[in-house]
């Protein structure tokens, strides 16, 4: 019989930025297998960070896929198709070098910036991330959310602003 997720959300106050590696070292280590992020840029400007970002992570990045995400947005659909990149042993130190400051961080600027991280596992959310609304959801089993509620990690079962 396979496990039941159960779905908990998580906000800014919830997660510190020193927890981010932690966290996602505990899904790597826990199957995850491949992240999403939207990576923005102003228009017609140059965007250093966001390019870098691509650069640095570019021989991780797999075909883009449908994947259901949470949202913020009324009427907008749950699955849509996203950037994908694998996570593993290698690209996770390259994406945590631009969550300096955490899950929730969200500083748009000519340099370009990176929104609404989602880490999945065989295809399945179990991280996703509305940068806007600092928060986010998480999708384990209830054994899997007492390890990462270990780690220090605030979960709660009602969402403020966003839905999954």
């Amino acid at each position: 019989m396979a496990e039941e997720y159960e779905v908990r959300f998580i906000r800014d106050a919830g997660v510190e930025p020193e927890q981010t590696a932690p966290l996602l070292h505990w899904l790597a280590a826990h199957g995850a297998d491949e992240f999403s992020v939207t990576v923005m840029a102003l228009d017609d400007m140059q965007a250093p960070y966001a390019d870098a970002f691509e650069d640095e992570l570019e021989e991780f990045e797999k075909a883009d896929a449908v994947r259901v995400l949470p949202s913020s947005s009324l009427g907008e659909e749950p699955k849509r198709p996203v950037r994908l990149w694998a996570l593993d042993e290698e690209s996770l130190p390259i994406l945590l070098s631009y969550l300096d400051d955490g899950l929730f961080e969200l500083a748009p600027g000519p340099d370009g910036w990176l929104e609404d991280l989602a880490i999945f596992r065989k295809g399945e959310l179990v991280l996703g991330v509305v940068s806007h609304e600092r928060e986010g959801v998480l999708r384990l089993t209830a054994r899997e959310h007492e390890q990462v509620a270990a780690l220090g990690i605030r979960a709660t079962r009602e969402a403020e602003w966003i839905s999954y």
